[in-house]
């Protein structure tokens, strides 16, 4: 997959949490814009068990001697000695790009145990529906090799959604998952083909998926739906589906995308800026700046515990979570993405939330004016609940329309007890 939403990171333990040292042994290009790495452990030893769907936390030493953390999914089925993981080179992607352009066979990574539970139901009857886009085909991969297998006897529609063939990774291999299966079948949409490109062979569909087409072609009362993707594609097809009368516990999603993918219209207004600053204007802060870009800021602000970075869709859905997140509400970045930001609202204030959080989306206008620092009640996974300050900020795409909001947040409840304390102890003198 790309590379997701976990970014730099202190260099980890080798005894902390399982984490082990891999290399690459061996590398793949499966299409212009993607290629398979398999990592096998240097210890000698196998490689801790995953399920289809899985993914890895691993940790690369780039040249400039920072270690980085990301995520890739598992796109290989268990074997018992090696992982693969299939990375899209992301113009913007600081690993993905060393992975493609300077990492070598023998190159060392260290990684953490397979996690997650987007991942194939284990005798499952249902019938499996898997759609993705783009390098959102990862884990289908996954989950098609594991089901040829014989993890799971289910009857599988792959649904795939890319450019065209240049684009289109695993094409053969998928072709081949399908024909050892008969109850396998396999859809592919090419949004750009190109001549070369052959219908009827190389893809199904020209143009794109839409809901009109799985209402038609899939069985949406019946189904387990897993669709993984970039943001968009995320918001198109799982609101669809909600909306089709897919139960929650039949639809499964993960988003695969950059964080950068959030912040197209900041980061578009900020290359415009760019472009009014003259050449040796730019050079000098370049310089002055001793390599602290905006990415390597905001790299740090986004890794740092200290305070909580929440962004959420549209639909109010959670697509980043940072670490300080996970130390004030207690939920891990992988039990969070994907979630309603209900489990961190408390239920007596919910609808009033809600009310406000869609006519913002709705309007594309805030009631609350740049920097208004708002104080709300918040709720911990474990049930209790605190106090909490924040900013928020709306996501935008170029027509003004609103992709979503994030929001940084502040635990305050040991300040407001302590104020209750004094408050309460000023009353009683006074009375």
């Amino acid at each position: 997959m790309t590379e997701s939403l976990r970014q730099t990171d202190a260099q980890p333990s080798m005894a902390d949490g399982g984490i082990r040292p891999f290399a690459i042994e061996r590398e793949t290009r499966e299409s212009d814009v993607i290629t398979s790495f398999i990592l096998r452990p240097l210890d000698g030893k196998a490689p801790a068990p995953h399920r289809a769907g899985q993914h890895l936390t691993l940790w690369a030493t780039l040249p400039d001697g920072v270690r980085h953390k990301r995520n890739y999914t598992i796109s290989s089925a268990p074997n018992g000695e090696t992982y693969r993981i299939s990375v899209k080179r992301e113009p913007a992607g600081r690993v993905s790009k060393w992975l493609h352009d300077a990492a070598a066979i023998g190159t060392e990574i260290a990684v953490a145990p397979p996690s997650g539970d987007f991942v194939l139901p284990e005798a499952g009857t249902r019938p499996v529906v898997l759609v993705s886009g783009g390098v959102g085909v990862t884990p289908s991969i996954a989950m098609m090799e594991a089901a040829s297998a014989g993890a799971s006897a289910a009857p599988i529609h792959v649904v795939h959604c890319t450019q065209n063939g240049r684009t289109h990774a695993f094409a053969a291999h998928v072709r081949d998952l399908a024909a050892r299966r008969s109850n396998t079948e396999v859809t592919t949409f090419y949004s750009q083909p190109l001549d070369t490109d052959r219908a009827g062979h190389d893809f199904d569909i020209a143009g794109r998926l839409d809901m009109a087409w799985l209402l038609e072609q899939t069985a949406i009362p019946q189904a387990d739906y897993f669709v993984c993707g970039p943001l968009s594609f995320l918001r198109s097809f799982v609101g669809g589906l909600k909306g089709a009368g897919v139960s929650s516990d039949r639809l499964h999603y993960e988003f695969f995308g950059e964080v950068e993918d959030l912040f197209d219209d900041e980061t578009a207004a900020d290359t415009a800026s760019a472009r009014e600053i003259p050449t040796e204007t730019q050079a000098h802060i370049a310089k002055a700046s001793g390599g602290f870009s905006r990415e390597f800021i905001g790299d740090g602000l986004l890794d740092s515990a200290a305070d909580a970075v929440v962004a959420s869709d549209r639909e109010g859905l959670i697509v980043l979570w940072n670490a300080g997140a996970q130390r004030i509400f207690g939920f891990t970045e992988t039990e969070a993405l994907g979630q309603s930001l209900d489990i961190i609202i408390p239920e007596p204030f919910r609808q009033r939330h809600w009310d406000g959080y869609h006519e913002t989306v709705a309007s594309g206008q805030s009631r609350y004016g740049a920097g208004d620092l708002l104080a709300v009640p918040g709720l911990h996974k474990d049930g209790h609940r605190m106090s909490l300050e924040f900013t928020i900020a709306l996501l935008k795409q170029a027509d003004g329309s609103v992709n979503g909001m994030v929001a940084v947040l502040r635990d305050v409840s040991k300040r407001f007890e302590e104020m209750k304390a004094l408050k309460k102890q000023l009353a009683a003198q006074s009375a």
